[in-house]
This record gives C-alpha cells, structure tokens and sequence, in this order.
C-alpha cells in the first residue's frame, strides 16, 4: 500500500463516524484480546488436556494441512510464534501424552521433523471447532 497512492482500504470517513482511527485501532485491538481471552476460556472448559488458544491453532493448522503433519520449521510463521516457542508447544503437548500430535522424521532432510496430527487430535479439534465456532459467533457480534 502505498502513502500517496490509491489503496484497497476505504478511508472514507461516514457521516457521524467521530472516532480517530488510532482510537479505531485501540478498540480493535481491545476486541480481539477480549475475543482471544473468551476463545482460551472456551477450550480449557471444552478439552479434557486443558489445551491453550496457540495449542488449538496448532491442531487447527496441521488439520489443513496435506496428510494431517507439516514441518516443525514451518508452525512458526503459521502461529506467529518463534521456532523455540514452537519447540516448546510441542514438547509441552507430547509431555501431557495425551496422543493429540505425533512427531516423524523428514525422509530428505535428517534433521528436520513432521509434526503429525493424529486421529485423538482429529477428534478433539472437531469438537473443539464447534464450540469455538459458538463462542466467535457470540464474540464477533459487533462486527454485524
């Protein structure tokens, strides 16, 4: 986007609309922690390993993914996170043993590791799905 030239944002000001946007973009932000806190709430009561809000994107992502795994090098961009965060999500999720991931080595490269959703973390990502689908439908009712 650029300073001076056209952008795809409408920053078109509608009648009555008297709030800045630095204002805009502080209750924006205090919206989506709000949600983000409603969304962690929501799984710790609906998973049996107390999962976090990152741990149920990690489920979430690896279900997207071709054969269910993706490569550990790989979660970091996708979870906004850094890679020995990563690390240490996965470590945390193998340590509970509660059967939700499994870890597989990368035939081309040794070193590299596949983080495997498996057929418990299937299940437990659709029945988390549904009542965080509920809790965003609640949450995100500002927006309509």
């Amino acid at each position: 986007m650029s300073v001076n030239g056209p952008s795809s944002i409408d920053n078109s000001k509608k009648k009555g609309d008297t709030m800045t946007y630095l204002e805009k973009w502080f209750d924006f932000n205090r919206r989506q922690k709000e949600i983000e806190s409603l969304l962690e709430e929501t799984i710790a009561q609906q998973s049996d390993q107390s999962l976090t809000l990152k741990e149920f994107y990690l489920l979430y992502y690896l279900d997207l993914a071709q054969e269910k795994s993706l490569r550990q090098i790989d979660l970091p961009d996708k979870l906004h996170l850094s890679p020995s965060a990563v690390s240490r999500m996965v470590a945390r999720l193998e340590a509970k043993n509660c059967g939700l991931l499994s870890r597989r080595c990368c035939d081309q490269d040794r070193r590299s590791s596949f983080i495997c959703l498996t057929s418990d973390g299937q299940k437990t990502l659709a029945s988390l799905q549904k009542a965080v689908e509920a809790s965003l439908e609640t949450g995100l009712d500002f927006l309509i």
